[in-house]
């Protein structure tokens, strides 16, 4: 499993990057605790306003069409099918396109029959392991996809991400590519390739990556089966998992 990444911490002194003021003090004072008071308020004020900005941009983030849960989600499947399996997955992740492989399939199968839906709930959490972010890049371009073609269409993109994962640490694929990909899975037109290229949804890719922080996701792939993880990631483990949760 992929671990979450540790948000950096920036510190801003001196407004518009000038030096911090001069100091009044007796001659006779220590100068070191008022500076150590100066800087502990700045801080303050700088991480107040910053989480201030963050919340009112999650708060106003577009939100793709064709999502369920708030926004955070694309749901496959029947509406009143007995079970859903939520899928937390980055798509730079190596153990996702594992998971994807291996357990896809049965997946596929059992929304088929009916016997389950699926929830994908991608996030980006692992910019730091692109020099081009292409977590945030591929997972704004699935909002697009979503948005402008729908929940089949943003699968059969998804499907098409995982085929052609770049490797960690190297270039992720081109907005060039974002875009053949989408016109393969359904989704075409002006709307997508400036959606894509102009990244659309950013706000929105940093919105449900923080909800899933909040949530208890710490890394990908993150499944469960009506809201109890997946223990055994194997088909038949799978497949288990679902009977049993429809059985209760």
């Amino acid at each position: 499993m992929v671990s979450w990444r540790t948000p950096n911490t920036y510190l801003t002194a001196g407004a518009g990057g000038g030096p911090p003021p001069q100091l009044l003090r007796d001659p006779g004072q220590p100068l070191g605790g008022a500076i150590a008071a100066v800087v502990v308020l700045v801080a303050i004020i700088v991480v107040g306003v910053v989480q201030s900005q963050r919340t009112a941009t999650s708060a106003d983030a577009a939100v793709p069409g064709n999502t369920v849960a708030d926004g955070t989600a694309v749901r496959i499947g029947n509406s009143d099918a007995p079970v859903t399996v939520t899928v937390y997955e980055d798509f730079l992740c190596p153990a996702c396109k594992s998971f994807e492989d291996v357990l896809g399939p049965t997946l596929a199968d059992l929304v088929a029959e009916g016997a389950t839906a699926v929830e994908y709930r991608p996030i980006a959490i692992l910019d730091r392991m692109s020099p081009d972010a292409y977590p945030t890049r591929a997972l704004n371009a699935a909002g697009v996809v979503a948005d402008a073609a729908g929940p089949e269409a943003f699968l059969d993109f998804h499907d098409l991400l995982f085929a052609n994962q770049p490797t960690e640490g190297g270039p992720g694929l081109s907005d060039e590519d974002l875009i053949a990909l989408a016109e393969r899975a359904g989704a075409t037109g002006e709307a997508v390739e400036s959606g894509i290229s102009g990244l659309v949804y950013e706000d929105w890719t940093e919105r449900v990556t923080e909800e899933a922080s909040r949530d208890g996701v710490n890394g990908t792939p993150t499944v469960f089966v009506d809201g109890q993880v997946l223990d055994v990631r194997t088909p038949q483990g799978l497949e288990d998992a679902v009977r049993a949760a429809a059985a209760d």
